[in-house]
Parts: structure tokens; C-alpha cells; sequence
């Protein structure tokens, strides 16, 4: 860059094999009109095909140092432009993996557990099978046994043959009643497991509806809400937007739709058993209060009212606790603000 500056070797070959890289761009753009060659350059710098044509203007000797100013200007936004958006998608990036990875370690909890059942159901199955084998053994002997009584039967012994006759049946009665209870325990195992399997896959089917949802959402509020400097709603990107009450496990979902778009999230999960101090100084605090009334009790969104008009707050009562309510009071908000 250092070589650039003067008229050298290196800088003669730089200049010929630009010359040579943007030659149709030369052939094109070189000669035309200064105002027709900026709006050529704007059409281009939206569709962002701008090397040739910058490569043009820093060859153009009729071009002032305003023309130059501006044009550069151009270029320079674009860069913090391009670097914020990269972050923002970082951030969503990073999120999204966290979230990936508490997916995977249940899944990976569900996995092992049905592994252990399915164990254990094994186990019983085998336990089950021996008890047939054994109680079919007995059957066979009590049959036997029946035809020795039947032979024996008016020999002095006959009371002694019947005896043992009756405790094997006591026993075989016992037996059958283990087995019994065998298949009740296999079948209560047997239930559980389904059930695991399917809550399982319901919580799979959650999972993926709400990732669907907060990725619509996420887009859609983004592209509601992007603003600058210009824009009269610019001030809601730096309120303190508290949530009182919700879905806990939403929590990091509510973060980081309002972060994300530059408020400042505070949280409160609408338990006032250990009092009404912590709550009360989040409402001091806050910009804009959203108690969803579905998952808080009637006390504490008497409370969040009541703080709400004592501390001069906004406080907004929503029927629902999801990411799509959460943002359609966040939309209104702005709109207020914008009005005011």
C-alpha cells in the first residue's frame, strides 16, 4: 500500500492489471455524464456490483472532492452496516446452538432411560418365560401325581397321597399368582415406556413447532422494527422492557427478541410469596411492563396494576404468554411512541 502512493515498478503493474480486470467497466462507464455516472452508481451500489464502477471513479480526474467524499461515505456505511448485521446473526447463531445442545442432552436422558426400561423389560420377560416353564413342569407332575392317587386309591396311603396331592396345588395356586403379578409389573412397565416414548415425541413436535415460530417470528418483528436514527420510533431501542410471569422456559426466547432489537430485558416470574419489594423495583425501573394475564394469578396482576399506576409506568395485560403475543406488544408500543 506503502509502494501505492508514488509512480513505481510495483504500482505500474497494479494500475495495468486493474486496467485490465475492469476494462469492460472502463469501456462502459469511463466517458459517461458525472450525474449520469452516480446514478449508475447508486443502481449498482443496491444491487452491490460496485468494484468496477469504484475502480472508474478513482481513475476520473473530473470528479470533485465532494463526489469523492460521497462516494466513499457510500462505501463506509455499507461496512458498519454489514458488520452489525454480521453480529446480530452471531448472537442468533450462538442462541440457537445453546438451545441445540439442552435438545440433545434430553434427548439423550429420554434415550437412556428407555434403555433402562427396556432392560428391565427383559428381565421380566425372562423371569416370566421360567415361571411358565416351572409352572408347566408342576402341571405335568400334578397329572402324574393324579393317575399314582387314581391307582392307589383304597390303599391305606390314599390320605397321605392326597395331602401331598393338595400342598403341590397350594403351591401351584402360589405360583400362578407370582406369575400373575409378574405380568402385572411387566405390564405397568410396558405402559410406561409408550408413554415416555410418547411424550417423547410430542416434545420433539414442540420443539420443532417452536423453533419454527421463533424463527418466523424473529424475522418478521426484525423486519417490523429495523430503524436508525431517522426513524421516529428510534427511542423504543433503548426502553427496559420488563416481562412479569410468562412460560420460565421461554425466558432466554423472550431475551432475545427484545435484545436483539435493542431494548434492555429485565424478567420477573409473577411469584410474590417472598413479597412485593423485588417486583416493585423491576416496575420502577422499566419503561414498559407486560404481565400476560393466562400464567399469573389474579394476585399478582392486581399487583403489577396497581405498581404500574403508582410508579407512572405502561403497563400492558396480554391474553397470552407465546413469542407471536409478545411481539404484537412490542409492535404497539413502538407505534405509540412514534405517535407521540
Amino acid at each position: 500500500m506503502h509502494s501505492l502512493s508514488n509512480k513505481n515498478k510495483l504500482s505500474k503493474r497494479i494500475d495495468a492489471y486493474l486496467q485490465k480486470k475492469f476494462k469492460y467497466e472502463i469501456a462502459e462507464f469511463f466517458n459517461l455524464d458525472r450525474s449520469l455516472f452516480l446514478d449508475v452508481w447508486k443502481t449498482h451500489f443496491r444491487k452491490g456490483e460496485i468494484a468496477g464502477l469504484l475502480w472508474v471513479a478513482a481513475t476520473r480526474i473530473d470528479f470533485g472532492e465532494e463526489d469523492i467524499a460521497w462516494i466513499f461515505g457510500e462505501i463506509h456505511m455499507q461496512m458498519h452496516l454489514n458488520a452489525e448485521h454480521n453480529f446480530k446473526l452471531r448472537r442468533r447463531l450462538f442462541s440457537q446452538e445453546e438451545e441445540n445442545r439442552k435438545l440433545f442432552q434430553r434427548l439423550k436422558n429420554s434415550t437412556r432411560i428407555r434403555k433402562k426400561l427396556q432392560k428391565k423389560n427383559d428381565k421380566l420377560e425372562r423371569d416370566q418365560r421360567e415361571l411358565r416353564r416351572e409352572y408347566s413342569f408342576l402341571e405335568n407332575e400334578n397329572l402324574s401325581i393324579e393317575k399314582e392317587l387314581s391307582i392307589l386309591h383304597g390303599n391305606t396311603g390314599t390320605l397321605d397321597v392326597e395331602a401331598e396331592n393338595q400342598q403341590l396345588r397350594d403351591e401351584l395356586g402360589n405360583l400362578s399368582e407370582e406369575i400373575g403379578d409378574y405380568q402385572q409389573r411387566l405390564k405397568g412397565l410396558r405402559d410406561q415406556n409408550n408413554k415416555l416414548l410418547s411424550k417423547l415425541e410430542s416434545q420433539r413436535g414442540m420443539n420443532d413447532h417452536l423453533k419454527k415460530e421463533m424463527e418466523e417470528i424473529f424475522t418478521q418483528f426484525s423486519a417490523l422494527t429495523r430503524c436508525d436514527e431517522t426513524c421516529p420510533s428510534f427511542d423504543l431501542c433503548r426502553k427496559r422492557i420488563l416481562i412479569v410471569g410468562g412460560i420460565n422456559r421461554m425466558e432466554s426466547l423472550y431475551r432475545q427478541l427484545i435484545e436483539e432489537n435493542g431494548g434492555i430485558f429485565e424478567y420477573h416470574d409473577g411469584h410474590i410469596k417472598g413479597g412485593k419489594k423485588p417486583l416493585e423495583n423491576r416496575i420502577r425501573r422499566a419503561d414498559i411492563v407486560l404481565c400476560p394475564v393466562n400464567i399469573n394469578s389474579h394476585n399478582a396482576c392486581s399487583v403489577v396494576k396497581k405498581m404500574g399506576k403508582k410508579h407512572r409506568k405502561s403497563v400492558q395485560m396480554l391474553t397470552g404468554s407465546g413469542l407471536g403475543v409478545i411481539c404484537q406488544a412490542l409492535s404497539k408500543c413502538r407505534e405509540s411512541i412514534s405517535t407521540q
